[in-house]
């Protein structure tokens, strides 16, 4: 696994890509975007180091923007006593990776690269590399983090999105939508048709029914 550089979590200086020293553009307005951290107790199904990308890498002397899905998958010790919220902003490295920055949009995760980081030979590889690192340094009970990275299409980015609004669920970022003890999820707002949170609230329901139909198919297997 390769790093480049990587920086405390405090006390660094954030990054700084203007539009003409940048190479690489990921998730831009217009452009599909998912980010979401996810974690879990289960140590078989984490493997530590792994980095996976699907589409095109960073390439030196080529300008690339695209849609882009950055999900990071953690295991730890305890990991009911990590503060979640601790955990999600980890993931943003422009205070601990030269030539990386993320711009403050909310729900979205938009990254530009400088030339000068490109040309020095930064790839997902190392970007990976940085993201696992920080998360093993920042957190000693994590034992395990990987990294999925998606450059293809705005489709194979989108299609990780239900998991992102039941992630964003789960961590309190939705506002209307909460897991009750069953397992299902309960609305505090009655007006679907003036709800901004409408195509969340069918993404979700769509996952509960897929939920219960395995097992219900299970059950009589």
């Amino acid at each position: 696994m390769r790093r480049i550089g990587l920086g405390p979590r405090r006390g660094g200086k954030a990054s700084i890509v203007p539009a003409d020293e940048c190479a690489v553009e990921l998730g831009a307005p217009g452009k599909a975007n998912v980010n979401m951290v996810l974690w879990t107790d289960d140590n078989s199904s984490v493997r530590d180091g792994r980095i996976s990308l699907v589409g095109p890498d960073i390439k030196r002397g080529e300008k690339m923007s695209q849609p882009y899905a950055q999900v990071i998958i953690v295991t730890a010790r305890d990991i009911n006593d990590i503060d979640p919220f601790t955990l999600e902003s980890t993931q943003f490295l422009s205070n601990r990776l030269p030539g990386f920055m993320v711009r403050a949009v909310p729900g979205r995760l938009w990254v530009r690269i400088s030339r000068d980081a490109v040309n020095n030979g930064f790839d997902f590889a190392r970007l990976g590399g940085a993201l696992i690192a920080a998360y093993h340094e920042d957190f000693p009970a994590i034992e395990a983090a990987e990294v999925l990275f998606v450059t293809l299409d705005d489709g194979h980015v989108m299609a990780l999105e239900p998991v992102a609004s039941e992630a964003r669920i789960i961590l309190g970022k939705n506002k209307k939508l909460v897991l009750v003890g069953d397992g299902t999820y309960e609305c505090a707002d009655l007006d679907c048709e003036n709800c901004d949170e409408k195509e969340t609230c069918d993404e979700v329901r769509d996952i509960v029914i897929l939920r219960r139909k395995i097992k219900r198919d299970a059950g009589q297997a």
